[in-house]
């Protein structure tokens, strides 16, 4: 795991806490007091006092205090001791004792990289180019001659090749930039069709949908193309759906992550400590104590709530290791409350592991609004801000656009583009904008721009100065297993081993097998009834050669019915898809390790259903007892 910085402060200057009218803590207290050095150290948290525990007249499962204590006690765990030389060097005749805090966020040169990976997200003039929804038409059989043909009437490419016209596709994303550096969030609003979903998903790396990509995006000097080849796991994309193992336990779903990222024996001295520490923490951190042996369910099958499921892919995230959070829209179906506790869990993800965060949210409260460090208008796949959420307000209405008082500035923002919803300030009724052209124009031509601008290129120009993508590529080589001894480890975006992969996933596979016993149950007994069944309707079979093809019947019969039976195990394939997309992005294991594990643990529960099927059948319908 990478990124892992204790918590921060975060109190008014008299120790107490800063909440809201609703009793909910406010952005001073979540965001005033984060503070670092600028070698990025982070100041160690004092204790906070009288956290509020209610919001919108619901309890808040989200704890600082319980997070924070819980996460101290994984230090010591962390802490693998070092050699006399060693420490020596790095306290310089000091002679106090090894703070693992110091060594992880005072990046000393002696330790090589540290725990906390500092990457951050940069994109400049960033444009994503799609095909037209005309274009596409359902595929058929002929589909692959049919583009055959058409690539061959089209001179195989040639002349497009030459063309200077370039493609003729639709423009989804316009010369868009902005940089989200570690431990800073981001708000993405639009409407529905605007453009976030594109711009996360190339921001998430999720790039392969699309036709083509102008301008640059960086994860702490980074490359796209190197990120999604070795270090996948460093950037992390959840889309709206929660997508899980519904026979698991939230306690078996996070157990899993922890084990399939842990970090190395170089970085660990108690790797069993670890995980029950890691995982107890999570479970603590997140609310997700009080339902820990509770399977996570899904829209057929009950389980824990929609709140706690989004806390569950957040904590799954954490445990995943990635340093760059893309999340599209995941408050959707959620009431108010259980919102602002993801967002909140958000928040103390991104603080305490110094995590870049980019979050878009359809009708995100005040609340949740104040809770997020930057903010970004999309319309129409053009950028409209980019800046502080404090001076996102005063920028619109600079442009003539008012906030009405009652009006939350997450809808104001949403819906400065609607004509039917605004209103114009006194005097700016011919001046104001009134199309996402205009408004882009305006924003290209502020002083805002210029300053983000001028952010984009300082941010650029210190990763290079911090040299961070060499830091990323030897955190990552560390956390590696076997990696110190075999160079390929070393190129591949999995922190475990093929053999530990087969091992663990093995291991979820018989906790999936056994939380879907019933129906296993169920389907045993269907099949063996069933052969007791067509048994009886083939015993007393004539001896003579009348009965042979009625024999061979059985034969034939018992040999189709059980290929027709293993095709029930399709319907738990696909439904498993995207949960397997999903974790492959995040760099857990490799799908054809988990391929293997299936077929070997569908092996025994299917070799014992086939011989008593076989055993049942052979003996209702008195075939031959002997080889004679």
């Amino acid at each position: 795991m990478s990124g892992n910085n204790p918590f921060n402060s975060r109190s008014d200057d008299g120790g107490g806490s800063i909440t809201d009218r609703d009793g909910s803590p406010s952005s001073d207290e979540l965001k005033g007091k984060r503070q670092s050095s600028s070698s990025g150290s982070i100041l160690p948290a004092p204790e906070r006092a009288d956290e509020p525990d209610m919001s919108f007249g619901e309890p808040l499962h989200v704890s600082v205090t319980r997070g924070t204590s819980r996460f101290k006690s994984i230090q010591r765990t962390y802490s693998k001791p070092l050699t006399l030389d060693e420490e020596e060097e790095m306290m310089a005749g000091d002679g106090s004792a090894f703070d693992l805090t110091t060594w992880l966020s005072g990046r000393q040169q002696q330790q090589g990289p540290p725990f906390a990976t500092r990457v951050g997200l940069v994109f400049n003039e960033l444009s994503v180019y799609g095909d037209n929804v005309g274009d596409r038409h359902i595929a058929t059989l002929a589909t692959p001659f049919w583009k055959l043909a058409k690539f061959a009437m089209h001179g195989f490419g040639i002349p497009k090749l030459m063309s200077k016209s370039g493609d003729k596709h639709r423009l989804l994303l316009k010369n868009m930039s902005g940089v989200v550096e570690d431990g800073e969030m981001l708000l993405v609003l639009g409407r529905p069709g605007a453009g976030c979903s594109t711009l996360l998903r190339v921001l998430g790396n999720h790039r392969k949908t699309y036709r083509r990509i102008d301008g640059s995006v960086s994860y702490g000097g980074l490359t796209p193309e190197e990120v999604a080849k070795s270090y996948r796991g460093q950037v992390a994309y959840n889309a709206e759906e929660d997508m899980h193992h519904p026979t698991l336990t939230v306690r078996q779903t996070l157990d899993f992550a922890i084990r399939c990222k842990m970090p190395s024996t170089r970085m660990l001295k108690d790797r069993s400590g670890y995980k029950v520490e890691f995982l107890d923490t999570l479970l603590d951190m997140y609310g997700l104590a009080g339902c820990a042996d509770t399977i996570v369910g899904n829209a057929f099958l009950r389980g824990v709530s929609g709140g706690e499921r989004k806390r569950v892919s957040i904590a799954e995230q954490v445990a995943s290791g990635a340093s760059v959070d893309v999340w599209d829209g995941s408050t959707r179906g959620l009431d108010s409350s259980s919102a602002l506790d993801y967002v909140r869990s958000l928040r103390i993800t991104t603080d305490v592991l110094r995590k870049s965060t980019v979050v878009s949210i359809y009708q995100a409260s005040e609340n949740i609004y104040e809770l997020f460090d930057k903010v970004m208008v999309v319309d129409e796949g053009r950028q409209l801000y980019f800046g502080p959420v404090s001076g996102a307000v005063a920028y619109f209405e600079s442009l003539g656009i008012q906030k009405p008082l009652r009006q939350t500035t997450a809808d104001f923002l949403t819906g400065v583009t609607q004509l039917g919803e605004r209103r114009i300030v006194p005097g700016f009724e011919d001046r104001a904008p009134r199309s996402a052209e205009d408004f882009e124009r305006m924003w290209i031509e502020s002083t805002h721009r210029s300053i983000v601008m001028q952010q984009v290129s300082a941010f650029e120009k210190q990763v290079q100065e911090d040299a961070r993508g060499h830091e990323i590529r030897e955190f990552v080589d560390q956390t590696k297993m076997g990696a110190e001894s075999n160079r390929l480890r070393r190129r591949s975006p999995y922190t475990s081993t093929i053999p530990y992969q087969f091992i663990q996933l093995f291991r979820r596979e018989t906790a999936i097998m056994w939380g879907s016993r019933y129906t296993l149950a169920f389907r045993t007994a269907y099949q063996l009834i069933f052969a007791a069944i067509v048994g009886a309707l083939f015993n007393q079979l004539p001896e003579t050669t009348d009965g042979a093809f009625l024999r061979s019947g059985v034969l034939f019969f018992a040999l189709l019915f059980s290929t027709l039976v293993a095709q029930a195990e399709m319907v738990a394939a696909v439904s498993g898809r995207l949960v397997t997309y999903k974790q492959k992005s995040l760099s857990m294991f490799h799908p054809g390790v988990l391929a293997l594990v299936q077929t070997v643990a569908d092996m025994v529960p299917n070799f014992i259903t086939i011989a008593l099927f076989s055993l049942i059948l052979y003996e209702a319908a008195g075939l031959a007892q002997t080889a004679g």
